[in-house]
């Protein structure tokens, strides 16, 4: 498995870059729709199942690396990773991010499912999938920053 691990990484930092430019024009969409009262169709549909399809994707492919791809040398418990920031951003924080606005992410589906007027839509759609997106960015700009 460690032959896999960096082709893996790799493929899996490359679709998070493309789901994250995504989710940011989905994300401005819903904002362009909700403000100018448009009609919720088969685009916005298709819009929100590729979100929550390239969401799916990168938080399976997180699970993967996670959990059966890790590297022997990051092998340590919690309680160990907490005392690097390096690893216990990698080993907890992303980690706990990425199920937390999975999270929100079908909190906020279910309710657009739910609701037949087209302005909530775009307003759930811009709330929920802006909210996840924002913070993603900020958790992973932040952990940049800090180095």
């Amino acid at each position: 498995m460690s032959e896999i691990y960096p082709y893996f990484i790799k493929f899996h930092i490359v679709f998070s870059v493309i789901f994250l430019v995504t989710v940011i024009l989905i994300s401005a969409y819903y904002l362009r729709g909700w403000l100018g009262n448009a009609e919720y169709g088969l685009r916005e549909n298709f819009l929100r199942k590729l979100f929550l399809a390239m969401l799916y994707t990168d938080m399976i492919l997180g699970i993967i690396l996670y959990f059966f791809l890790q590297k022997p040398a990051e092998l340590i418990s919690a309680e160990e990773a907490m005392n690097y920031s390096k690893l216990r951003f990698w080993a907890i924080q992303h980690f706990s991010n990425i199920v937390f606005v999975t999270i929100l992410c079908i909190t906020g589906n279910q309710l657009i499912l739910r609701t037949e007027v087209a302005l909530k839509k775009f307003k759930y759609s811009f709330i929920y999938f802006g909210v996840s997106s924002l913070v993603i960015i900020v958790s992973v700009a932040l952990f940049a920053l800090r180095k």
